[in-house]
């Protein structure tokens, strides 16, 4: 008894439990976060609780944690392939990536917390699965047994139920229950087919969506078939020269269960050589690898789907706005196998998991030149295949800054995503904000991603500010527009792609970088080409008013961000080797 008094006694939280005053008088030596949260938010409760509390995200590395996977995901590659040459550890491993980047953090945590510990977790998890198999340690679950797990489960759906739209709710369930298209296709508008050349854009969410549409109109005598594998990458409105067809209707018959055996025991195969691997042997223990055996099944049906879509059209060209998502990066495969020009872009400013995928692509778009050095110098892809081509037009210049503009924007992003405490975010940064607006005239707008929802943030705001600052604040739903940005006197924000935005018309951008992604270095890269003044600590949102002239975008911010590609360029890129090909 005396030796367990001895030994640190170590806590592990999961990112969905909450920090209280339960956890006081414990006698917890450290209190690790599996999610994570403000420092401020750290320091608070270590002095409440009495103990060290820190976020396992502190022990990540930035940028080198995402170079790794380049050479580990290669160990992979060639072991499942099928017949139309889809190569299924590289669209089911860049899936699997946030777990296997966990278990490298967790295995990160075993090494420093040693043999010498008691551990507690708040709830069954892979990182705290992880921690117990490196030390050979028991680990004690708090939340353990059959009503704790439907306790948590009746919790996780009351929340969905609360936080999410109508539509956002139907897209779960189809997500969930239905990825064979067994249902959708029943009621999927069939598609007739056509021998007119189409430029394929596929899409799964509405910024792909958007960013695809940009495209397509610098081409209005193209013609291009937009198709949308999930309901919430339908567009309002489309433009002349593109057809919209949900991919459902072209989700055909059971797939061949000859084939699907096949592929599952290279899979198998897979799994063991993994397992034998160093970096991936605790991935197989815990089942990670082999839930890509489920997402093989679903797979196998999105590919025939696709597959259906370039026999019943002659696709020319394929353009797709994100080459990570499944839906999004088989298409891509299946026109590179077909020699048809293959086109990749990124919806957002930058991806940082262009540093270990694949190239897939013939070409990569480019914004401009931040992401194009940032491709290049963080994440290693060849500049042959990199060509600088934005879609979207330039907003005019400084013409939609005003200094009389009446709103300090906090464009938030949705941070549980990423396992953030939405909650201590909004309390440090919006009190801050107020104090800033007061001082210089203006009211804060909350800018809100199409992930969030109004009703769940204001249940945030209310929750976090008095009714003082509360009559301060609006949220704001609507797209980002013209009118939304001319009324837009500063923006703040982590990491969104909406400071490059902003720094195109001349808006001043705030980067509250002590809350930036743990691996991605998106906000330093923001920095270093003008998109924004970075943001070393809390307290700097009190003195925006005063660092607003210095934090104005660099007169070469517009051109270094973003640059228009010409219609004969893209023409070229996405036509002229399909008819080089055909001949």
């Amino acid at each position: 008894m005396r030796a367990d008094r001895l030994r640190m006694r170590v806590l592990l939280l999961h990112h969905e439990d909450e920090f209280s005053d339960r956890l006081k008088g414990q006698g917890w030596d450290w209190i690790v976060d599996l999610g994570r949260a403000p420092k401020s938010f750290y320091d608070e409760w270590s002095i409440a609780l009495g103990c060290r509390v820190s976020s396992i995200y502190d022990l990540a590395l930035e940028i080198e944690d995402v170079r790794v996977w380049r050479d580990l995901f290669a160990v992979g590659l060639g072991r499942v392939v099928d017949g139309l040459g889809v190569d299924w550890w590289d669209v089911i491993g860049l899936f699997l990536h946030p777990d296997l980047q966990d278990i490298r953090l967790a295995a990160r945590l075993a090494g420093k917390l040693g043999q010498d510990c008691m551990l507690t977790a708040s709830r069954p998890s892979l990182p705290a699965n992880v921690v117990r198999l490196q030390l050979g340690m028991p680990v004690r679950v708090l939340q353990s047994g059959i009503d704790a797990r439907l306790r948590t489960r009746i919790s996780r759906y009351r929340a969905a139920v609360r936080n999410l739209s109508f539509g956002q709710l139907r897209q779960v369930a189809h997500d969930k229950f239905d990825p064979h298209y067994r249902w959708r296709r029943k009621f999927a508008a069939r598609t007739a087919p056509s021998p007119q050349p189409v430029v394929l854009l596929p899409t799964a969410y509405s910024n792909v969506t958007r960013t695809a549409l940009n495209y397509a109109r610098l081409l209005p005598e193209q013609q291009f078939l937009l198709v949308v594998a999930r309901e919430s990458g339908t567009p309002s409105e489309l433009p002349a020269n593109v057809q919209l067809a949900p991919l459902a209707a072209f989700s055909g018959a059971r797939n061949d269960q000859d084939e699907v055996r096949h592929l599952e025991n290279g899979w198998r195969q897979l799994e063991k050589l993994l397992g034998e691997h160093a970096e991936f042997c605790l991935a197989v223990r815990l089942g990670v690898v082999h839930r890509g055996l489920q997402l093989l099944r679903s797979g196998i049906s999105v590919r025939n789907a696709w597959s259906r879509v370039f026999e019943d059209f002659s696709v020319v060209g394929c353009l797709s706005a994100d080459d990570t998502n499944p839906y999004t990066r088989i298409p891509l495969i299946l026109a590179g196998r077909r020699e048809i020009p293959a086109v990749a872009c990124h919806h957002g400013a930058l991806d940082f998991r262009m540093a270990f995928k694949v190239p897939e692509f013939s070409t990569y778009l480019a914004q401009g030149e931040m992401e194009r050095d940032y491709l290049e110098t963080v994440c290693g892809v060849q500049s042959g295949l990199i060509h600088v081509g934005a879609a979207n037009q330039s907003r005019g210049g400084s013409a939609l800054w005003s200094d009389d503009a009446p709103w300090i924007v906090f464009f938030t992003e949705p941070y549980e995503a990423d396992f953030w405490r939405a909650e201590a975010i909004y309390r440090e940064i919006l009190p801050r904000l107020c104090v800033a607006a007061r001082q210089s005239g203006k009211t804060v707008a909350i800018k809100l991603h199409p992930f969030e929802t109004i009703a769940q943030r204001r249940r945030m705001i209310d929750a976090t500010l008095g009714e003082r600052d509360r009559k301060l604040v609006s949220l704001v739903a609507s797209p980002i527009s013209p009118e939304v940005l001319r009324k837009t006197w500063c923006a703040v924000t982590v990491e969104s792609t909406v400071a490059c935005e902003c720094a195109s018309v001349n808006i001043p951008s705030f980067l509250c970088g002590w809350l930036r992604h743990a691996y991605s270095g998106y906000a330093l890269q923001y920095a270093r080409f003008g998109a924004g003044r970075m943001l070393a600590t809390p307290e700097d949102l009190v003195r925006i008013p005063e660092m607003m002239h210095a934090a104005a975008p660099p007169v070469d911010a517009t051109a270094r961000l973003s640059r228009t590609i010409a219609p004969e360029a893209l023409g070229e890129i996405l036509l002229r080797p399909a008819a080089r090909s055909v001949a």
